[in-house]
């Protein structure tokens, strides 16, 4: 069990950020020294390794072979200031320090903390009380790797969830029994430029699922079903939170989209003045084919994992409106719901 001072000599142990691997032995690593000066790591009284602070000021002191003799022990820790050394003594509870030499300045730091051979002590030296963090592990001197989402040219591409509000329903008409679909997986291709973190101009093509309906009656049956294919020109405003980016967007979409029936009418005899007579059935196909301009909102989330890939999800409506084309009569007022997701890749460099 954890004796009740340790906490609070840990926590104000921490007063660095730092990243936890795996270690091997005892490791004492010294920040802010003076470059060219001489660290030294002196642990049971014992000075065990010896290193010299480069030019970033840091110095790395392996303890070696050297061994606690025990799995763990609550130790003091002391630093030694001594012209161009610094010495940094771990010493367990209830054992006395060497005597400091004439010329040196010995501070304590606060705590007592918990030593096992796998422990990193990371002791800064630069101000005037020295701090130590304690890392149960390695710690790496290197920044965390960070990125911002990018500027200038990203392509795309993923899934769609895809819903269509009344296709199918005008379909059935009156029709009954009717089943009806309007719901399905489609897919989305595109590019977008961002001229600024927070302002992008884009443009996809979406291939939403199709609407289909079958349906029947009093000697017929029919299966219908909506194509569509669309083509969005978007403009994105957002801002990036670290690695994340949120974002709006209005869209003017184009539409071209084909709604088929194939409709089957069963044979059928009927009488007309006690004479019996058959009607030919058969199977007859129409389609109407729309195109035409309107437009769409919407907004998601992109995850940059590295500085060019990212992971989004967005979610948009779109209405789809047009005329028939050929000459046809007819007309396209629906509404695409869309939810997308998928991948995207950084091309080139940021855009300043």
């Amino acid at each position: 069990m954890m004796k009740p001072w340790r906490p609070l000599a840990l926590a104000v142990a921490f007063s660095m950020f730092a990243g936890v691997g795996v270690a091997t032995a005892q490791t004492l690593i010294v920040r802010q020294a003076p470059p060219g000066s001489t660290v030294e790591f002196v642990l049971n009284n014992t000075t065990v390794g010896s290193g010299t602070a480069n030019e970033n000021r840091d110095a790395i002191v392996s303890a070696g072979g050297s061994s606690l003799g025990k799995p763990q022990i609550d130790a003091l820790v002391y630093v030694d200031v001594c012209g161009n050394v610094r010495r940094v003594l771990v010493v367990e509870r209830g054992e006395t320090p060497n005597p400091k030499e004439p010329d040196c300045e010995r501070t304590q730091i606060t705590g007592v903390f918990l030593i096992k051979p796998i422990s990193t002590l990371v002791v800064n030296v630069g101000g005037v009380n020295p701090t130590l963090l304690l890392r149960q592990g390695s710690f790496s001197l290197a920044p965390p790797r960070t990125w911002s989402p990018p500027t200038g040219l990203v392509v795309f591409g993923g899934g769609s969830l895809t819903r269509f509000s009344n296709a199918s329903l005008f379909a059935c008409g009156n029709a009954s029994p009717c089943s009806r679909d309007d719901a399905g997986l489609g897919y989305q291709v595109g590019a977008a430029y961002w001229f600024t973190p927070f302002t992008a101009a884009e443009a996809a093509y979406v291939r939403p699922a199709k609407s289909t309906a079958n349906g029947s009656g009093t000697n017929y049956r029919f299966n219908s079903d909506l194509d569509a294919h669309l083509v969005t020109l978007v403009g994105k405003i957002g801002g990036p939170v670290g690695p994340v980016r949120l974002f709006g967007q209005v869209e003017a979409t184009y539409h071209r989209a084909t709604f088929s029936t194939s409709e089957t009418i069963d044979q059928t005899t009927i009488t007309i003045d006690g004479v019996e007579q058959t009607i030919p059935g058969g199977t007859q196909t129409y389609a109407l084919e729309t195109a035409g301009w309107a437009w769409g909102f919407g907004g998601g989330i992109e995850i940059w994992m590295a500085p060019s890939f990212a992971i989004y999800a967005e979610a948009g409506r779109a209405a789809l409106k047009g005329d028939a084309l050929h000459g046809a009569d007819g007309s396209m007022d629906d509404w695409l719901t869309a939810l997308f997701f998928g991948a995207r890749v950084h091309i080139g460099r940021n855009r300043k």
